[in-house]
């Protein structure tokens, strides 16, 4: 079984406007990071303006909720011994030259949990670069519009871009039934401060 499975998800006129909301969005959340640095300035929040970085003060499919039968539909058939409802967490990503993402993997359930990006807009390379062990690395050229889905717990990297337009992707995670505990159970709560988590079920 291949670890990374392709979907195609987005059509380039839908890149075209999740690039915009991705643009929208890094500059709320600027204008938000000036405030909060105004107010606590030993933090210097306001000098680390990037989307994942602040990832748990907002959701993608929450604030694009016409996008979420989709993703149902996507985690039924690449993933369909998941239960559901699953708890999701997504946010977007807006690199700049010189900017990537280091070695790392997302928390979960082994199994039960996984990690997913969709490729918006820019460079196609560098894709994404997948690490089993430290002897058997690969490459995954992105996309555009297209899904990669892999376990929560598989090593993940892109290289710093060399190019001078700016990359955008969606960052996903995806956790079934069986992989809900307090934490993700806490992360929905109507008096949560954070907005990081959402909830989908498959329609009745």
């Amino acid at each position: 079984m291949d670890l990374v499975k392709g979907y195609k998800f987005f059509s380039p006129e839908e890149c075209e406007k999740v690039r915009a909301y991705c643009d929208k969005k890094e500059r709320k959340l600027e204008k938000l990071l000036e405030k909060d640095a105004a107010q606590e300035p030993q933090e210097g929040k306001a000098r680390i303006p990037l989307t994942q970085k602040h990832h748990y003060l907002y959701n993608f499919f929450s604030e694009n909720q016409k996008y979420q039968p989709r993703l149902i539909k996507c985690v039924s058939e690449l993933a369909p011994h998941l239960e559901f409802p699953i708890a999701v967490q997504s946010w977007v990503n807006v690199y700049r030259t010189g900017d990537g993402i280091k070695w790392h993997s997302h928390g979960g359930k082994n199994g039960y949990s996984y990690s997913a990006n969709i490729f918006v807009g820019g460079h196609t390379e560098p894709g994404i670069y997948y690490s089993v062990d430290p002897e058997n690395v690969f490459n995954i050229e992105n996309e555009l519009g297209s899904l990669h889905m892999f376990p929560h717990s598989l090593n993940h990297m892109v290289p710093p871009s060399e190019h001078n337009e700016k990359r955008y992707t969606v960052g996903i995670t995806i956790h079934g039934y069986q992989a809900l505990d307090k934490a993700l159970i806490q992360g929905v709560a109507a008096n949560n401060e954070h907005q990081e988590t959402i909830f989908l079920n498959r329609p009745e």
